[in-house]
């Protein structure tokens, strides 16, 4: 029996998915998808930790990421 050498698909993040960037390992939820002919560009805001107050602003408060930089948080 052969097997499907298809790669398979990442289901499609949307706004309110919880995920983790790769980057920082930082937690947060989706607040916008840009979908773009090279990929999907999201903004995720971070959930608030207690070494926030030492770090920059787009650090604490989250990132514009590609999403070949986030996973899913189950």
């Amino acid at each position: 029996m052969a097997t499907s050498k298809r790669p398979s698909r990442r289901k499609p993040l949307n706004v309110g998915d919880r995920v983790r960037a790769k980057t920082t390992g930082r937690v947060g939820e989706v607040t916008h998808v840009e979908h773009h002919d090279t990929g999907d560009q999201l903004t995720v805001t971070y959930d608030q930790q207690p070494q926030d107050e030492y770090l920059t602003m787009p650090a604490c408060h989250g990132a514009d990421l590609p999403r070949e930089l986030i996973d899913r948080e189950k």
